[in-house]
């Protein structure tokens, strides 16, 4: 049967639970719409190698839309697709923007290589969210030392804002930096800390996901996204039907409905999804 209707899902905070991992119910759930040729989508701001670290290929899903829509995988065959990288005017030019802002931040390498990065802090403040980023994934870490990694771009810039003010400088950013894809997210680290990526112009959830969808010739209309922060905000707005978790922030919950952050949200989504248009699936 011809796949007509994509489900575009987030992964933290969505599906993927710290400590918990993924409810068997969402797995079930999501086999169930494979079996129906529902193309589903995993969308999400981790890069491809740290979503190998928690889920594995027979994980049932068909896309991997990874670093925020910087790269999309074949998950089946764990081949890459597509991937969008910073120049190296463009890194050169966000960099010295980030360094302005006093944003601590990370440079991560091409993909393939996205899960490797230089770091390097531009404020005189306390940031224990950043340093524990950098703890956690110290050895594919390493400090900049010369300026020469600029020749070979970047997969993304990550600064980490300790504020946790969710607009600023989030705006400056998209001010400065008017040809790049600026992404805000809350940590999933310590839960309020503001993350704050560059990537690509051609790099966004939405505009990965709507890569996938154009393969099959699924219109935005037919497709669910459900997600639970700002990262979320561009792939929702595109999706014929959005739903998010209960618990993401309050400008996200103005904006579509919401479905209960018990572990079980997708289930509950594509159940709704379904009441809507009872022909819907298959």
């Amino acid at each position: 049967m011809a796949s007509t209707q994509l489900i575009a899902v987030d992964f933290d905070g969505t599906l993927f639970f710290p400590g918990k991992g993924v409810h068997p119910k969402e797995i079930a759930t999501l086999k169930s719409l494979g079996d129906r040729s529902i193309v589903r989508v995993l969308a999400t701001g981790r890069n491809w190698k740290s979503v190998c670290k928690v889920i594995g290929p027979d994980f049932p899903i068909d896309y991997l839309v990874f670093s925020s829509g910087a790269g999309i995988v074949d998950w089946k065959n764990q081949t890459l697709l597509i991937s969008h990288n910073l120049t190296a005017e463009e890194l050169v030019k966000a960099c010295s923007v980030f360094c302005e802002l006093a944003l601590d931040h990370m440079i991560h390498d091409p993909i393939p290589e996205s899960h490797r990065f230089v770091y390097r802090r531009c404020s005189p403040l306390p940031n224990p969210d950043y340093e524990a980023r950098l703890a956690m994934h110290k050895d594919f870490a390493r400090d900049l030392e010369a300026d020469d990694f600029y020749l070979a771009g970047a997969s993304q810039l990550l600064g980490v804002c300790p504020n946790g003010d969710p607009d600023q400088p989030f705006l400056r950013l998209r001010k400065a930096l008017p040809g790049l894809s600026i992404v805000r997210a809350t940590s999933p680290l310590d839960g309020k800390s503001i993350w704050l990526e560059a990537f690509s112009s051609l790099a966004s959830k939405s505009q990965g996901t709507e890569w996938v969808a154009q393969r099959y010739g699924i219109p935005a209309s037919s497709v669910l996204a459900v997600g639970n922060d700002y990262n979320d905000w561009d792939l929702l707005c595109w999706a014929g039907c959005a739903f998010v978790m209960d618990n993401a922030p309050g400008v996200l919950r103005d904006a579509f409905p919401s479905v209960l952050s018990s572990g079980t949200g997708v289930t509950e989504a594509v159940a709704r999804w379904a009441d809507r248009a009872p022909n819907h699936l298959g």
